[in-house]
């Protein structure tokens, strides 16, 4: 396949099938972090980067075959909306398959576009990223085209955003904040971020920080007790999730079943101090495909939080358990 990537198995969006409509790395940010590289076709232009006749092809050969899927995402090797054909094939999904999810993950830059939102509807989830508090952070993490100032980008997602309120788009959105130690979460960022979180008021905001090499050499992974520092203060505002090597949910996102013994057990432990698989194993008496089941689900119901480290990776209580014991 050319255009079309996957299906993949997000950690955000289960399986996804991935569809890329800019040639790379063409993008209108060439942000610190980004997985894909360093842009190399740094842009504001709105054309028709690949051509999206053969991309409907291709999606309707594969489709034909009623794939599986959670979702269908617009991302790949730069940002979706640059491509002015996007609506096309927004629409072609949804008068084809209109079975299938779409998904679209946009650095948010081109949201305040005229008639952009008209494009985007039929989009059932829109995810845009808001990395930078104010200017400066705006030129160290995102690094967009000299056209395109910290004002004109939020006066974009403000707008967007009033719109879904106003139900001129209806889908569901997560806001994505990718935390930069050292640069974008101080206390003066972090209360500029809750301002602007407050007014948007997207269903979720999504933590995120360094999983994979990004393309400076200075970027490092946030950890946990900095990525606590922006839950504590936006979970009072809206959901939080955090989706890099610490994984937490916050309790309103998530439905907790009844526990087994085997559940009590491995939270009586973790109430003590983290642990891995192994050591959990190890005091439990039972082997970890016994263990792991029970600790997924307990992580997806917001009871445990997961943590990457040298070690290996640790289970502890999640936060809002805690404070009430």
């Amino acid at each position: 396949m050319k255009y079309l990537y996957g299906p993949v198995a997000s950690r955000r969006l289960g399986v996804s099938l991935g569809v890329d409509l800019v040639t790379a790395k063409t993008c209108s940010h060439d942000c610190v972090y980004c997985e894909a590289g360093e842009t190399t076709n740094l842009t504001m232009e709105r054309r028709e980067y690949v051509p999206v006749n053969e991309v409907l092809a291709e999606l309707g050969a594969y489709l034909a075959r009623k794939p599986e899927l959670d979702y269908i995402t617009f991302s790949g090797a730069g940002e979706p909306t640059l491509n002015n054909r996007i609506g096309e094939v927004v629409r072609f999904i949804r008068t084809n398959y209109p079975n299938y999810k779409i998904c679209l993950l946009t650095n948010g830059s081109l949201l305040g576009t005229p008639g952009i939102l008209a494009e985007l509807n039929g989009i059932d989830l829109i995810v845009p990223s808001l990395d930078s508090s104010d200017e400066a952070e705006f030129l160290k993490i995102n690094r967009p085209p000299e056209e395109l100032h910290f004002a004109d980008f939020i006066g974009g997602l403000r707008s967007f955003f009033a719109a879904r309120r106003e139900g001129a788009i209806q889908c569901r959105c997560f806001l994505e904040l990718f935390v930069v130690p050292g640069v974008n979460d101080s206390d003066d960022s972090i209360r500029r971020f809750a301002a602007l979180i407050a007014e948007f008021r997207p269903d979720l905001v999504q933590l995120n920080s360094l999983d994979r090499p990004g393309i400076v050499d200075w970027l490092r992974p946030a950890t946990r007790a900095e990525l606590e520092r922006f839950i504590t203060v936006l979970e009072g505002i809206v959901p939080v999730e955090c989706v890099g090597r610490f994984r937490y949910r916050s309790a309103s996102l998530c439905r907790v079943k009844p526990l087994t013994q085997v559940d009590q057990e491995i939270l009586d432990l973790l109430s003590r101090r983290p642990g891995t698989v192994d050591d959990l194993a190890l005091a439990l008496n039972l082997e970890p495909s016994q263990l792991i089941p029970r600790l997924h689900a307990l992580l997806e119901g917001g009871v445990l939080a997961l943590e990457r480290l040298e070690r290996g990776e640790f289970y502890s209580l999640a936060r809002a358990r805690k404070s009430s014991q």
